[in-house]
């Protein structure tokens, strides 16, 4: 059962980066603080929902948490990368921030070519 070994070891680590407790997850995701638990003691496997409200909780590609339950394949570090920057956009609601984010990148890349 190694994908539920490392599912629960990105799930805590996930939890420690945030400085969260079990029932902060539970909190954020919507989902019981028993559910949260029998992941985090590898009891029982992630369902199809439980990940989309982990990975919401954690504002993560909902990719990412299938990743790291073993149920999508591994990907390279770039791959994750921009998807992640993808998924971070995309949490952008309104279009002037949103236009705001592309012309900051847009000039990030003018700077690296340039120097």
């Amino acid at each position: 059962m190694p994908e539920q070994k490392e599912f629960t070891a990105w799930l805590n680590q996930e939890m420690q980066r945030r400085d969260w407790s079990q029932a902060d997850l539970a909190r954020h995701s919507a989902l019981s603080r028993a559910v949260i638990n029998k992941l985090l003691n590898a009891k029982t496997h992630p369902q199809p929902s439980t990940l989309a409200a982990i990975s919401r909780a954690f504002k993560v590609p909902i990719e990412t948490a299938y990743r790291e339950a073993g149920l999508l394949p591994g990907s390279s570090t770039q791959d994750d990368y921009v998807a992640e920057v993808a998924h971070k956009l995309s949490l952008i609601k309104d279009p002037h921030r949103k236009a705001t984010a592309l012309r900051l990148l847009h000039v990030l890349i003018e700077e690296e070519a340039s120097g």
